[in-house]
């Protein structure tokens, strides 16, 4: 079993409200259907969700202003999920949808249902979602679902697909001169520009290590180029192990 993260910034246009990026997701789905193996499925929400969370304040204090923002988001969020899961549909990859906000409260989560599922042959669908948090309406991002799923189910490896071809060592879409790092053994940082309200590459670099220190091999691979998949563990992969 693997776990795969698709991530906001493939599967839609960050800048433009609620624009779905169809095919490449069509395109990440047919290559995932090749390699035969069971997969839990976790997707960010790209502009379906980090657009109206920074306009109403998620997270944020509970408030009739950030109320009104946790049901905009995560009925938006119900709406890419269902996107993408009648594309894994389409493509005999039969999945059944389980949303966070459902799974996590404050600090308790229980994610045993995923593996009744996988157990029946059906591919579980995660997503980032609103949550509550104390007194707070919070954001429980993929990644960290990510994290949560390979603790408790330690699967053969964890793929996060993203709009880069790996990890640089700066910032790749403000210095061209930016080096594609193939492994990372030791910390690194380099500032990001306008980060997401998930916490951009840090956040997501953070997660990956912490996913490889419970022994699971990670790799981010660029999503417009899912078949690099192939490679992994080969001289050719391009991309980051961490």
């Amino acid at each position: 079993m693997i776990v795969i993260k698709i991530g906001g910034s493939i599967i839609t246009d960050k800048s433009m409200y609620k624009k779905f990026n169809g095919q490449i997701v069509e395109n990440i789905v047919k290559t995932l259907k090749r390699i035969d193996k069971q997969m839990v499925i976790i997707h960010g929400g790209g502009s379906f969700g980090h657009i109206k969370s920074k306009e109403y304040g998620l997270p944020g204090q509970v408030s009739e202003r950030t109320m009104e923002g946790m049901n905009i988001v995560h009925n938006d969020m119900a709406e890419l999920d269902l996107k993408i899961s009648k594309i894994f549909q389409e493509n005999k990859i039969y999945n059944i949808s389980l949303p966070v906000s459902s799974l996590v409260y404050n600090n308790k989560k229980n994610y045993n249902i995923f593996s009744k599922y996988l157990e029946l042959g059906i591919t579980p669908i995660s997503y980032g979602d609103t949550y509550i948090h104390g007194n707070e309406i919070g954001i429980y991002s993929g990644d960290n679902i990510a994290y949560d799923i390979s603790k408790i189910l330690h699967p053969e490896f964890v793929i996060f697909f993203s709009d880069v071809d790996g990890i640089f060592d700066k910032n790749p879409k403000n210095n061209p001169d930016a080096k594609l790092l193939k492994t990372i053994s030791t910390d690194f940082q380099y500032d990001t520009i306008n980060p997401d309200v998930t916490g951009g590459i840090m956040n997501k670099y953070n997660k990956m290590k912490l996913i490889s220190d419970i022994g699971i091999p990670v790799y981010l691979i660029n999503g417009l180029y899912p078949e690099r998949i192939y490679n992994i563990g080969k001289d050719n992969f391009t991309g980051t192990v961490v």
